[in-house]
């Protein structure tokens, strides 16, 4: 056995139980979304005087442990190499094992992925088992081939992941969602799930702006104070679709500009897209940045060209700067786009249709020519931030007693009006 992974389980036998153990996507010292939620999430609860345990998965052993004085512990979650294929149908069985050298929470476990609910009601079958929903992944899989025939591993690896999604819906005791299309979508995947489903948005961080780190990005990219700048942020694949947004900036006006800033493996083809496009001067391509804050301050506008994105944490960070955000128009199954939901019942932001070619550009030229209207958007969007975004309904919700299987949980005023808009 790796001596480092030996020693962070022996570590590991030695912590005491907290109130909440809170598992996240990945690393828990990354800084994705994922990491984002489970952080804030933790803090929250803390203010209540809670204590939680947050918890990751590190594939480099030597990552186990590291934290673990500040609440944050990633487990291997390597198989063996020969098996990489199986990752993913591997995972669960690996999980349940690292979890069961930890004493399970004095109250609920609370996960992001469906992997850590099968592996925590495996490990500790009478903990409270609550899933924060973050996306599905039988539905956003298929988006990342880009319409192109899977391979035989891709779809093993799809089945794995669909089979672990059921499961975990099928044994949560409760299951969070964001929006109504989160509710209705997971209902058609597993209808048993449907009465333990609950609407509650995600909680954000408002921020203030930073004129000045805003300035300095906009001086270096050389723009004017008249040039509108569209943010679009994340993971660099086809369900994200940046080549998309760089596509409608030929149909643009001059004074629009375009800053991606991702990673992932089409960051080349977008490059190659850029520079064969002639748009280099208008289309600003970086690596993902640790610190995102004065990118949000420099841009006028944030923009989601994703196939598929239940609730993107990009766009409610840029809501929380005061962005309007430009949002695909729910189209299943063309386009999942649950931040739509909110824009529309709230406002917030623009929709489009990201099927129709054009509708994108358009949108940035209303922003760009109309100031005024730009800037109300956005004063909307911190408003519906302010009001929605909040961890205190979804904490209340994660503490209530886990109903019985055949109860029906979604009661309160506020979720029976979300579920009358439901469509």
């Amino acid at each position: 056995m790796d001596s480092n992974l030996s020693s962070s389980i022996t570590e590991r036998a030695h912590v005491e139980p907290q109130d909440l153990y809170l598992a996240s996507h990945g690393s828990v010292f990354g800084i994705g979304g994922g990491a984002a939620v489970i952080n804030q999430l933790a803090g929250a609860f803390e203010r209540r005087g809670l204590s939680t345990l947050r918890l990751g998965i590190g594939d480099n052993p030597s990552e186990s442990g590291v934290g673990l004085s500040s609440g944050r512990l990633n487990l291997a979650g390597a198989v063996p190499a020969a098996f990489w294929r199986f990752r993913n149908l591997l995972m669960p069985r690996r999980l349940a094992a690292e979890l069961c050298e930890l004493p399970p929470p004095r109250g609920v476990f609370v996960g992001l992925n469906p992997l850590w609910i099968v592996a925590a009601k495996k490990a500790w079958p009478d903990t409270p088992i609550v899933f924060l929903f973050a996306a599905s992944l039988t539905n956003c899989q298929p988006f990342t081939w880009g319409g192109r025939k899977p391979s035989l591993w891709q779809r093993v690896d799809h089945a794995a992941l669909s089979r672990a999604e059921r499961r975990a819906l099928d044994t949560a005791d409760r299951v969070i969602v964001p929006t109504c299309q989160s509710q209705q979508e997971l209902a058609e995947i597993c209808p048993s799930a449907r009465n333990r489903i609950v609407t509650c948005t995600y909680g954000a961080e408002l921020r203030s702006v930073d004129n000045a780190a805003g300035d300095v990005i906009r001086r270096d990219l050389g723009l004017s104070s008249d040039d509108l700048l569209a943010l679009a942020i994340g993971v660099c694949n086809r369900n994200k679709a940046f080549d998309l947004a760089v596509s409608e900036m030929r149909s643009t006006i001059a004074r629009t500009r375009l800053a991606v800033i991702c990673s992932g493996p089409e960051y080349c083809a977008l490059e190659k897209l850029i520079r064969d496009s002639g748009l280099g001067k208008r289309v600003f391509l970086r690596e993902s940045q640790p610190d995102l804050a004065p990118w949000y301050s420099a841009a006028d506008c944030v923009v989601s060209t994703s196939c598929y994105d239940t609730f993107p944490y990009v766009m409610l960070d840029g809501m929380c700067f005061g962005r309007p955000v430009l949002v695909p128009r729910h189209d299943p199954p063309h386009a999942y786009s649950g931040i739509a939901e909110i824009v529309r019942e709230h406002g917030g932001g623009v929709i489009y249709d990201r099927t129709r070619n054009g509708a994108l550009a358009a949108a940035l030229n209303r922003l760009t020519r109309d100031l005024d209207a730009r800037r109300a958007i956005g004063r909307t969007a911190r408003d519906v931030a302010r009001r929605l975004f909040t961890w205190d309904a979804c904490i209340d919700l994660i503490l209530k007693e886990t109903p019985g299987r055949g109860d029906d949980v979604r009661t309160t005023p506020d979720q029976a009006e979300r579920e009358s808009l439901c469509v």
